[in-house]
């Protein structure tokens, strides 16, 4: 017992010290999610407008008008998803805890069923029970999670995912325009946004490779592969434009 109070500082400064994954990582997924669809819809622009013979300007106009409208528009639905989601969380713990008041003993037997899932049996499922009942807020939480599958964790910080979300798809989305913005020589304008998109896509991959630790390629490999199919695609429909409908300015 005399190492007990060590025991527990070192254990409280583990758990303040401890960082699993990297710093990052809780809004990675907006990384990803921003920066991927930045770089290909951008590059959909580019392809699309190069595919059909439009001349630079007008790659510029578009680019510009979709960083800062789509850039907009997936930070505001990242934002409003997670407080959806967040208002969703608080309305179904409320009912929760209506009916721990309203029918406890059907609410404690889901807690049972809920231990006996996890592999609790006789006296040690009785008094896990008795102390997750013993306090309502306690009670609703496992009902949350174990019954729901909801943390409130997962939709903390709205605004900073929208945020992180606006920046990746605004910073990663420009590199495709740069060749036209910076007026590179017009027959290698196209041959630049396409190499600059690529090494885009790496960058994004290794990054989500790096701050979710997993093999060091397949991050980059898995993003360029959804990448050029997204501009296969843009590029592909830019030039039936021009031979089938005409569009050409």
């Amino acid at each position: 017992m005399s190492n007990t109070p060590d025991l527990r500082q070192k254990t409280l400064d583990h758990m303040k010290g401890e960082l699993h994954g990297n710093a990052l990582g809780p809004f990675i997924q907006d990384v990803v999610y921003g920066g991927n669809d930045g770089i290909v819809t951008t590059f959909a622009v580019v392809a699309g407008t190069v595919g059909a013979g439009m001349p630079h300007y007008i790659v510029i106009i578009l680019g510009i008008a979709n960083l800062l409208a789509d850039g907009t528009s997936m930070a505001t639905g990242a934002f409003l998803s997670l407080k959806s989601e967040r208002d969703q969380y608080h309305r179904i713990r409320k009912e929760e805890l209506e009916e721990i008041q309203e029918i406890p003993e059907i609410e404690r037997e889901e807690i049972v069923i809920a231990l006996e899932k996890k592999g609790f049996t006789g006296e040690d499922l009785k008094r896990a029970t008795d102390v997750i009942t013993s306090d309502d807020d306690v009670w609703a939480d496992t009902m949350m999670f174990e019954e729901h599958g909801l943390s409130l964790g997962s939709t903390e910080k709205p605004m900073v995912h929208g945020l992180i979300t606006f920046a990746s798809f605004v910073m990663f989305g420009a590199i495709p325009l740069l060749p036209y913005i910076f007026g590179i020589e017009r027959t290698s304008r196209f041959g630049f946004a396409i190499w600059s998109t690529f090494a885009a896509l790496v960058v994004l991959g290794l990054t989500r490779s790096i701050v979710t630790r997993e093999r060091l390629f397949r991050g980059p490999i898995e993003i360029v592969s959804v990448g050029a199919l997204g501009a296969i695609v843009a590029y592909g429909i830019g030039v039936l434009l021009k031979d089938v409908v005409g569009i050409v300015l």
